[in-house]
């Protein structure tokens, strides 16, 4: 009987430890079931977060392109314009040369040019030479050329 009594005894034991462990491991994954709904909280949040990263990437890409198209288009209207520039100042190099030279000529003859009060030009006094020399050169100066003229439009489209 005495045996039997300390065996129930042992089992009363090992019962009581194994209750109030249970009780403790209950305790524990109640906190840890608490934890993971705030970590599923935590996680839709995330996934929101990386949602709107995503779309952001997204418009700074398409405002990337669109911006990479405006500055490759101007740089194609600068390039046109540097053409035409260039077109223009070789063609108007040698005109100023004449044209200084035609003024060099008249002072040295010692004629000192006047200024048309009507037109707003110079003009040196009236030889017949130098006074179809300049009127030359000042029609060629007046005339725009082809690259002034598309260089005029293009500036007014602006």
């Amino acid at each position: 009987m005495m045996l039997s009594l300390f065996g129930d005894a042992v089992v009363a034991a090992l019962l009581v430890a194994t209750i109030s462990y249970a009780a403790v491991l209950n305790r524990r994954l109640g906190v840890l079931r608490g934890d993971r709904a705030k970590l599923e909280v935590l996680i839709q949040g995330l996934t929101a977060a990386a949602q709107r990263a995503e779309a952001g990437i997204a418009g700074l890409r398409e405002a990337a392109e669109d911006v990479g198209q405006s500055l490759e288009k101007k740089i194609d209207q600068g390039r046109s314009l540097r053409d035409d520039l260039s077109y223009m100042l070789e063609r108007g190099g040698p005109i100023a040369d004449r044209l200084e030279g035609t003024i060099r000529a008249r002072r040295d003859d010692g004629s000192e040019p006047v200024e048309r009060k009507r037109e707003g030009r110079l003009e040196f006094p009236p030889r017949a030479e130098a006074k179809v020399a300049a009127e030359d050169a000042a029609q060629r100066l007046t005339a725009p050329s082809r690259a002034e003229r598309e260089l005029l439009r293009a500036l007014g489209s602006r």
